[in-house]
């Protein structure tokens, strides 16, 4: 299944921690966030915060990277942060394709 890697972010004055808003905001979505990932068949194999930054990363399993988009967007997070949006690729199936790439170099 392929995999998708979104890095967010968020100016200091909107994070869930000290903005009273954003954080009702974030937990009243929360309890959501289950049944819309079965609804679109995205998994959330690894959801972190990378500290101490006012960022996080999220690694997606689903058949589409609409799929993720659409979770993102109806989840909320768009609402409160920057998403960087990336398709995966292992580095062993990289290596493997690398073999049959010419180089410019």
């Amino acid at each position: 299944m392929p995999q998708y890697a979104v890095i967010q972010s968020h100016e200091a004055g909107i994070c869930p921690m000290t903005n009273k808003a954003v954080r009702e905001f974030l937990m009243s979505k929360m309890p959501d966030q289950e049944g819309l990932k079965q609804k679109l068949g995205v998994k959330v194999l690894l959801e972190i915060h990378l500290d101490p930054d006012h960022k996080a990363f999220m690694l997606f399993e689903a058949k589409t990277a609409e799929a993720v988009r659409d979770y993102l967007v109806q989840a909320g997070y768009t609402h409160y942060l920057r998403t960087e949006f990336h398709m995966v690729t292992p580095i062993a199936e990289l290596l493997a394709q690398a073999k049959d790439m010419p180089t410019i170099y």
